[in-house]
């Protein structure tokens, strides 16, 4: 039975590799999404991931948040941005470049 059961599972993983669902969402974006939402919680904001969504995607602002929320999100996701584009520039980290 055990062996019917890792069948099936693998018959479904390659419909869903053939129906390519992982490649129609960005798991990097969300990922930084919820990164940014999460750390900026711990600094106090109250933003949800999906205010963040709405805010970094649509540029909307949440009803009713401090705008203080909307603008730290939106500075680390800045600051996020700014690090993975040197990151494509730069070839090796010294002390100099530091």
């Amino acid at each position: 039975m055990e062996q019917g059961v890792w069948q099936e599972i693998e018959q479904l993983y390659q419909q869903f590799q053939q129906l390519g669902i992982s490649e129609a969402v960005d798991y990097e974006k969300y990922y930084l999404y919820s990164l940014i939402t999460h750390s900026t919680a711990i600094e106090g904001s109250t933003l949800t991931e999906v205010e963040a969504q709405m805010l970094f995607d649509e540029g909307l602002t949440a009803k009713g948040k401090p705008l203080v929320y909307h603008l730290m999100n939106e500075d680390l996701k800045k600051a996020y941005d700014f690090a993975a584009e040197i990151e494509c520039h730069v070839d090796a980290y010294d002390r100099q470049y530091l």
